[in-house]
């Protein structure tokens, strides 16, 4: 799909909409070097009444979705995020800073479940909460078993190879994601439903164990989150910029 289609395609959403469309679409983790491009886009848009976000993300830091929300706010009144496919992760805490999250029938979100540094290898990237399920893990061993020496034997190797400030930074990382999506629930996604907060933030933090789970448009919003369904046109143009912007992705990587 050339350029000039997939402008006609926005052009058309924002009509559909009537809303300003900002598209974000990565494969690379999610991070803060989206804040300077997004502000100098966002001057340019100028303050709007309506701002639509197409996401499509695996996640990232968990500082970053916040910040983004944060900023895109300073220059809407209303913001929704669309969903063409995959919203995962740190891009599923963003989209709890949103009014209303619009969603198909292949649209994912998924547990908000940060990535870090994986504690030996430094180049690589893992979910914090698989790293503290296994220190959860090495922890029941050793408690259940009646041998003295199976902390020697399982628990040592692993746990020397562990900076205890890393293990805090995990600690730290894993309250901060409750922390942030308390805070984008109460003040926009669920402002209005604050009783239902507690639940929704234990769900998305600690209720699934798959890094990938899907959660489709029906399970969000039995969690009780703001979803319209897109159908007829709507969805139509929403996927053929999905694949516009796939196609960009594996012509740019040839």
């Amino acid at each position: 799909m050339k350029a000039e289609e997939r402008i006609c395609y926005i052009e058309r959403l924002e009509e559909l909409r009537n809303s300003k469309v900002l598209v974000y679409f990565s494969y690379t983790p999610l991070d803060d070097s989206i804040l300077v491009p997004l502000y100098k886009q966002l001057k340019e848009i100028g303050h709007t009444k309506k701002i639509d976000l197409i996401l499509h993300s695996y996640g990232g830091a968990v500082d970053t979705p916040y910040k983004v929300v944060m900023l895109i706010r300073e220059f809407c009144d209303e913001f929704a995020v669309i969903v063409p496919f995959v919203a995962k992760s740190a891009a599923s805490m963003l989209v709890l800073g949103a009014d209303e999250i619009v969603m198909g029938p292949i649209s994912e979100l998924g547990p908000i479940d940060p990535l870090v540094k994986h504690p030996v290898y430094q180049d690589v990237l893992v979910p914090v909460q698989a790293v503290w399920h296994c220190l959860e893990f090495f922890q029941r061993s050793i408690s259940d078993s009646s041998n003295p020496e199976v902390a020697t034997i399982i628990a040592t190797p692993m746990l020397s190879k562990l900076d205890p400030w890393l293990i805090g930074d995990y600690e730290k990382t894993i309250k901060a994601s409750r922390q942030y999506a308390e805070t984008l629930l109460s003040h926009y996604m669920l402002k209005d439903s604050l009783a239902q907060i507690p639940m929704v933030t234990h769900a998305l933090t600690e209720g699934y164990f798959s890094h990938g789970y899907p959660i489709g448009r029906r399970e969000a919003k039995e969690l009780g989150l703001k979803v319209t369904e897109a159908q007829g046109e709507l969805w139509d143009v929403i996927w053929n910029l999905y694949l516009g912007y796939e196609t960009l992705f594996k012509e740019n990587e040839k």
